[in-house]
């Protein structure tokens, strides 16, 4: 009986924690910047520095991230780590160019905790390569149970 009730709890503490996608749910901050390769010519990084994240859940395995109106992508989840899907681009002002189309060649997020997700980014412009990695900082929990509401009593 006693062996009974302690899978029970267990089974109701683990429903009771936020599980795949749901951990990434929310408002971001991010911090990094996508750079140009050099082979390319001499172009400044482009810093994604403040910007704002969103990121909803449609269901426990798949994201729909809006990253600062640049684009909004597709992301499968896998536990604490969130890929890309395939064939996805954004649109970004690089300096020295314009507004770019860079295609997505991969694109990983990864819960370092329930505040904080690295960004790792590889894409490409025509014949260069565009790299960046970040760091994303929840600011906000879009409604969702468990997380942070940035100290502000529930309004995000």
């Amino acid at each position: 009986m006693i062996g009974l009730v302690a899978v029970l709890s267990a089974g109701l503490a683990a429903c009771s924690e936020k599980g795949g996608a749901e951990k990434f749910v929310g408002t971001w901050t991010y911090a990094g910047a996508i750079t140009v390769g050099a082979t390319c010519g001499d172009y400044p990084p482009f810093d994604l520095t403040g910007d704002m994240v969103t990121i909803a859940a449609p269901d426990s395995t798949h994201l729909v991230v809006d990253l600062a109106g640049y684009c909004t992508v597709n992301f499968n989840v896998d536990g604490h780590t969130a890929t890309a899907a395939a064939n996805q681009n954004c649109t970004f002002p690089i300096p020295n160019v314009g507004p770019t189309s860079v295609s997505i060649t991969k694109w990983t997020l990864t819960l370092s905790s329930d505040d904080v997700v690295a960004s790792d980014f590889l894409g490409g412009v025509l014949i260069c390569t565009a790299t960046g990695t970040g760091t994303l900082t929840r600011v906000g929990d879009a409604g969702t149970t468990g997380g942070n509401d940035a100290g502000d009593g529930g309004t995000d």
